[in-house]
């Protein structure tokens, strides 16, 4: 071919080249940006209907760099941020980030993103920042294409699998990785060798197992906290170039000496080693490490000797030393820690030496927590010259005597925890000096007398339980003034911006000043771990609610801080008083148990109630109708008094009403709507009310009367139902497998709308948060049903029924009522009611094996694995699910424990590991000779 013919080919050939070039570069623009960015706006609003976040407020007449949530360049000319965090996004996760080619920062955090990791994401070859935390995706770790990740934050899912096979390869570069809260496994022993740039590793609340990394001497800050990890600790690991800040090898299984090496961590602030097995002595060499200012040892076997050493820690504020089996006297060097703001001993089995220990004259100590000891004889008295202390925890022994009135003059002191011992005499009206105090915890003592009235002038005291004394008297008009005005309290605790704070260490402490009886307080009982424990109480101290409480008389919802009043189980008497309306801090009040009488106050309507108990007393007269303006009130019990008059019927709007009992009050009369919330209720409700009309098919419902009323018969015969129930649930459930079968057909053809059946019913939160910012249980859009790959909240679902109006009902039976809805993303659903919660609805879901998310981090199998079979207590029958504990289920909490491991069995992953059903009745009939 000649030169002449060739120089067209080429020419032809250098044209194409110039236009692929150019097509590429346009390929790569802010317009082709804004078409990715415009398929993932249409893809969100798709999967999420009605809760949509900022993203809905893309336009296609603006810059994207204009968009909120999305950050450009500083050209403007390409994205390279996208921020879509707490934006009420459920469903899967866009699969093509890929296309954003010059995406450095990525955040999704905070919703409820679902399914596995797409292999999208591994092609953003340029992301340095990367944040899925707080959502439920599962699935193994696969990020190997993220080279230039610089923070990785995977907190709170369920990403599964081990580390080894996928974590080196996307290291080479990250500075923080924060894998806590999901369910990794296998050895972290070698994992981050090529980690060189790793400087803050938090690998908590896993499964891991095997030996520790040895290379962690490189990092600043290291969890491995909840996890079963074991064997013992080398020194070797902690080299002498140890960078290490904070160290937590919290709640593991470690055995063997602590090794001293420790002390070349010189930077040290922050070593946790509770919840071990470690023993023998106390490392010496820790008190060379001069910055530390917290150290927890407790919940191991250490020597009850302390290294005179830890007295040259002229930083530390914090000493942990609880449930060491420590016996005897409190050892005397304790007295001389002066330095010391938090002394925690309890646990230990000390008798004496609360004097001699010179524990009393510690100048600067805030928290002293002797609690779950042996110490008996009166109250020391000399605690009042302990100027600085504001929580004082003697809880749990076997004090006696009066409260000394010098308690009076702690000015100081916020939380006073003297329940559970053998206290007597009257309430010492000096009590009422303590302006700034928030707890008082006297339960579970013999005090007599009245109350003071004193104690009206505890402005800041929002949290007063005086349960299960001998009180007597009338309420004072002057206790409606506690609580009043915390707010300088508040303010107080938030000017101190210190890093070890009150709540430092594990939950025990506020576990007990939680009434785990009673929603939501039982709710927040149930999700307290060592990790957001010091979190929940910091919230508390600084003012800020821990759940959300309606406004007035509307359905306006606030995370205002609310306490309670417990003064059941006492000799009290009288009226209550009107003034009661100015307890607008109050969200639980329990006053069952004594002798009240009288009108109930309508001015009751005034509390931001979720709790209100008046059961066994004689209050007379009509029930105010003004209780039904209380709209966010979770628990009523007006059982056993003397009500009269026509029940209310503002009662049936009170939807968020879970647990209701206005049983013998015989003078009460009317008719209960055959719809509604009244209806949801069962038989047993409304026993012992000859005048009250109840609806046709409450004749087809259980009428069980309460535990308190039972024989021993009854409660035999309540065992054996549960578990003939158990029997029926299980065939119910094969039926329900039949029809669910039915309707996966009926839902994939197109030419029907799918239907689903909702329970409302409420489920446990296991939240534990590492990675900052407010917990998702913390806030009124909490999850609480998916269904096939939606989430959806309570909110929507009352919002779909609306309200369960009478309008909406399609059907109703004993067990509830059924409701017509539309849901937020436009399907129809079926929702049912529940006439009440109870071990029937746990088992039934069980049985099921449905997959019911309570806020996008546990579901009820889930939680019955892991609190029953897959946990780290194993199978023991000792190991009770706090939830029916909490429930006041705790009679027959045994038997469910059984029936909870036929459900876990049942409803094992592996197909060859259920039981068939000659297996399941074969289990149930071995329980009746057991517990029939």
């Amino acid at each position: 071919m000649s030169d002449d013919e060739t120089d067209p080919w080429r020419f032809g050939l250098f044209i194409f080249l110039i236009l692929v070039a150019v097509t590429v570069v346009a390929g790569d623009s802010l317009e082709t940006d804004r078409e990715v960015l415009w398929r993932l706006k249409l893809f969100l609003e798709g999967n999420n209907r009605v809760n949509k976040g900022h993203y809905s407020q893309w336009t296609e007449n603006s810059s994207p760099c204009e968009w909120p949530g999305v950050s450009c360049s500083s050209d403007k000319a390409r994205v390279t941020g996208l921020n879509l965090s707490e934006s009420n996004i459920s469903g899967a996760v866009f699969n093509n980030f890929s296309a954003l080619t010059q995406l450095t920062y990525l955040d999704l955090s905070k919703n409820t993103f679902e399914g596995h990791l797409p292999n999208d994401l591994s092609r953003c070859h340029n992301l340095k920042y990367l944040n899925l935390s707080h959502n439920i995706l599962e699935g193994e770790l696969n990020l190997n294409g993220l080279s230039n990740l610089e923070v990785l934050d995977l907190t709170l899912n369920r990403i599964a699998g081990e580390l080894q096979f996928s974590f080196p390869s996307i290291c080479n570069k990250l500075v923080v990785a924060n894998l806590s809260d999901n369910n990794l496994t296998g050895s972290i022993y070698n994992c981050f060798d090529g980690c060189g740039n790793l400087r803050h590793l938090d690998l908590s609340a896993n499964y891991f197992r095997g030996n520790i990394w040895s290379g962690l001497a490189q990092l600043v800050e290291f969890s491995v906290s909840q996890n079963y990890l074991s064997g013992s600790v080398l020194g070797s690991i902690f080299t002498e170039n140890c960078s290490l800040e904070i160290l937590d090898f919290s709640e593991n299984a470690f055995t063997g000496h602590f090794p001293g090496n420790v002390s070349n961590c010189k930077n040290l602030v922050i070593l946790n080693l509770w919840g071990n097995k470690f023993s023998g002595p106390i490392p010496a060499m820790i008190g060379s490490i001069s910055g530390l200012e917290a150290l927890f040892l407790g919940n191991n076997s250490f020597d009850s000797v302390i290294p005179e050493s830890l007295l040259n820690l002229s930083k530390l504020d914090f000493l942990d030393l609880s449930r060491n089996k420590f016996a005897g006297d409190i050892q005397p060097i304790f007295g001389r820690f002066t330095q010391l703001k938090y002394l925690v001993l309890h646990g230990n089995f000390y008798t004496g030496g609360i004097y001699s220990s010179g524990i009393l004259k510690l100048p600067s100590v805030s928290r002293l927590d002797l609690s779950f000891n042996n110490f008996t004889g009166p109250l020391p008295v000399e605690i009042s010259q302990i100027q600085s202390l504001k929580f004082l925890i003697l809880s749990h022994n076997n004090f006696s005597g009066n409260i000394p009135p010098e308690y009076g003059n702690l000015p100081a002191i916020q939380a006073l925890d003297l329940s559970f011992n053998q206290l007597t005499g009257s309430i010492p009206p000096s009590i009422g000096n303590l302006t700034s105090l928030l707890w008082l915890m006297l339960a579970n003592n013999s005090l007599s007398g009245e109350i003071p009235h004193e104690i009206g002038n505890c402005s800041s005291l929002l949290w007063l339980n005086l349960a299960n004394n001998q009180l007597s008297g009338h309420i004072p008009t002057e206790l409606t003034n506690i609580g009043r005005d915390p707010s300088s309290t508040f303010e107080l605790n938030r000017q101190q911006n210190e890093r070890i704070i009150a709540g430092s260490g594990e939950c025990l402490t506020m576990k007990r000043w939680i009434p785990a009886d009673y929603p939501p307080f039982s709710f927040v009982y149930t999700i307290l771990t060592r990790k957001n424990c010091r979190n929940l109480w910091d919230r508390l101290l600084k003012g800020n609610g821990i759940f959300s409480v309606c406004v007035g008389v509307s359905n306006v919802r606030t995370f205002q801080i609310t306490g309670y009043l417990q003064l059941s189980g006492n000799q009290l008497s009288g009226e209550v008083p009107t003034d009661i309306g100015k307890m607008q801090n109050f969200s639980m009040l329990h006053l069952g148990l004594n002798q009240f009488y009288g009108k109930l106050p309508p001015q009751i309507d005034k509390l931001p109630l979720v709790v209100l108990n008046l059961t066994q007393n004689n209050f007379s007269g009509t029930i105010p109708s003004e209780i039904g303006n209380i709209k966010c009130l979770q628990n009523l019990d007006l059982s056993y008094n003397n009500f009269s008059g026509t029940f209310p019927a503002s009662f049936n709007e009170l939807f968020d009403l879970s647990k209701f009992n206005i049983s013998y009050n015989p003078l009460i009369s009317g008719a209960i709507p055959s719809t509604g919330q009244l209806a949801t209720f069962e038989r047993s409700s409304y026993l012992g009310d000859p005048l009250l009309r109840l609806p046709a098919f409450f004749a087809n419902s259980p009428a069980q009367p309460p535990k308190h009323a039972e024989s021993n018969g009854g409660t035999r015969k309540t065992k054996l139902a549960v578990i003939l129930a158990f029997l029926a649930l299980i065939l119910v459930a094969l039926i329900c497998g039949i029809l669910s079968l039915v309707i996966c057909i009926s839902v994939k053809s197109p030419e029907e709308k799918p239907g689903y059946l909702l329970e409302n019913i409420k489920y446990r939160h296991d939240l534990a948060s590492s990675s900052g910012g407010s917990s998702p249980w913390l806030s009124d859009t909490i999850k609480v049903i998916r269904l096939d790959k939606t989430a959806f909240t309570h909110a929507d679902i009352l919002n779909a029924t609306g309200r369960f109006s009478e309008n909406r009902i399609i059907g109703k039976g004993g067990f509830g009522t059924v409701y017509r809805g539309e849901l937020p993303d436009g399907r129809a659903v079926a929702v049912k009611k529940l006439q009440r919660e109870g071990i029937e609805v746990l088992a039934m879901e069980l049985a099921t094996g449905r997959r019911a998310v309570d806020g996008g981090e546990e579901c009820l199998v889930e939680w019955a694995r892991r609190v029953m079979g897959n946990g780290r207590y194993g199978l023991g029958r000792t190991v009770l699910p706090v939830v029916l504990l909490g429930s006041g289920l705790a009679e027959g909490a045994e038997e469910m424990s059984e029936l909870l491991k036929i459900g876990v069995n049942c409803t094992s992953e592996a197909p060859q590991a259920r039981p068939n059903m000659k297996e399941v009745l074969a289990m149930l009939i071995k329980l009746l000779p057991q517990y029939g």
